[in-house]
């Protein structure tokens, strides 16, 4: 006898057999790694700021925000998260973001690393 019926017409015997992760299913969603836990490179407080911006969004948020741009500061991991509206405010957030963390630290950035998107490679970002 069939133990648990989680849909009309859909008999599963063992709920414990289908609680897995496929691997295709997981090896088609880890094209990029994320950022490695340890690293062999030791970076002095903000020696680098690593910068990515994704977007839009299929669904905006409740004030019309499509986009989130994450600055992290490597050496501390200290990250900056933002939600934007349109991809042209990417140049200026971050210009404002460095400003904040420069202050913050009293130091100056010395690198920035992105992806080299579009939103990365413009007259504000030179």
């Amino acid at each position: 006898m069939l133990r648990n019926q989680v849909v009309n017409g859909l008999k599963i015997g063992n709920p414990k057999d289908f609680n897995y992760l496929c691997n295709g299913y997981a090896n088609g969603k880890s094209y990029w790694l994320p950022m490695p836990g340890t690293s062999t490179s030791q970076y002095f407080k903000m020696e680098l700021l690593v910068m990515d911006l994704t977007g839009p969004m299929s669904v905006p948020t409740w004030d019309g925000f499509l986009y989130v741009l994450v600055v992290i500061e490597v050496s501390c991991r200290y990250t900056v998260g933002c939600l934007l509206r349109d991809k042209d405010e990417t140049g200026p957030t971050i210009c404002n973001i460095v400003a904040m963390l420069e202050q913050q630290s009293g130091l100056k950035a010395r690198r920035l690393r992105s992806d080299n998107g579009t939103e990365f490679i413009n007259t504000t970002m030179s």
